[in-house]
């Protein structure tokens, strides 16, 4: 598997467009959004035929010709990828080429009560969603506003230090005010809750939440989240939710805000060698874009776009 230099990526972008799943987050790697990493598995005339995408957050996407990815060649790639600081989130598309990692790595479901972690790989589900415009103003309409709610600046770009926070998606605070948006729910002078931008590209924009865990269950989640999709809505942008299936909180909370799922796509944990730090124990609990405990307003981690 070859390391490509930042100046290969954009060559990908069109096998990345073929790619019938939520991708926004490797997208932003190939246009530098980001500083991510890319790998490729070339064919025998020496193009690319496997591609793997890994932003620094913790997700990865595998994309590319599933004719191509043979047991042998999975192997190796995942033998060569097994050094990793932190857990790594990965999906796959098309659809046969996860099913053939799946082989590869010998992986059944893991059961809906399980929590992500330990020292072997996991599978999971992920669900994809899709915003339907119809259904969002009957939740509106039921929603009675009980926290404040600030637009996310520079000050508060920097001082957000969540799990899932704006400054683990964006460069610096610029980049974010220029090219993403976000807004908190607020209570006592602090920030409750955040959502914000974690990726846009052409009419899209995916959704990053979290709340403090001082200030779960108050429906701070749930404030900020209409704030964003509001923004989207005046803006004529498209609210993009995707989430681990097995959080059901998070299934609710996006079926309130009007989304529906589309497609539920294996979503492998692939664990940090030598034991997960401190930051990969939090995202193998954490993350999932968004990701809400068992109530629906208990937002505990959003993204990855996950």
């Amino acid at each position: 598997m070859e390391a490509l230099k930042p100046a290969q990526f954009a060559a990908l972008l069109p096998m990345l467009q073929q790619v019938p799943i939520n991708h926004l987050f490797a997208r932003s790697v190939l246009e530098h959004k980001v500083d991510g990493r890319v790998w490729v598995h070339r064919d025998a005339s020496g193009a690319p035929a496997l591609v793997w995408a890994a932003h620094p957050y913790g997700m990865s996407l595998l994309f590319g010709d599933a004719a191509q990815a043979s047991p042998a060649a999975l192997q190796t790639m995942l033998r060569e990828r097994a050094t990793r600081s932190d857990d790594e989130w990965l999906q796959c598309g098309p659809p046969p080429l996860a099913d053939a990692l799946v082989a590869a790595l010998g992986l059944s479901p893991a059961p809906s009560s399980a929590a992500p972690g330990g020292d072997a790989p996991q599978l999971f589900t992920r669900t994809n969603f899709r915003f339907d415009a119809a259904r969002y103003p009957q939740a509106r309409a039921r929603f009675r506003a009980r926290h404040p709610v600030v637009e996310i600046d520079a000050a508060l770009f920097e001082r957000i230090d969540f799990s899932v926070a704006p400054r683990r998606f964006w460069r610096d605070a610029a980049q974010f005010q220029r090219e993403g948006t976000g807004y908190c729910s607020i209570a006592s002078g602090q920030v409750a809750a955040c959502a914000f931008a974690s990726f846009v590209f052409d009419d899209q924009l995916e959704i990053g939440i979290e709340t403090h865990p001082d200030h779960r269950h108050q429906g701070h989640a749930l404030t900020a989240a209409i704030a964003l999709i509001d923004h989207c809505l005046q803006t004529g942008l498209t609210p993009v939710w995707s989430c681990r299936k097995q959080n059901a909180g998070s299934w609710r909370l996006a079926q309130r805000l009007g989304f529906v799922p589309i497609a539920d796509l294996p979503y492998l944990r692939l664990q940090a060698s030598g034991g997960a730090s401190d930051v990969g124990r939090r995202l193998a609990t954490e993350l999932a874009n968004p990701s809400v405990s068992e109530r629906a307003d208990d937002v505990l981690a959003g993204n990855g776009s996950l």
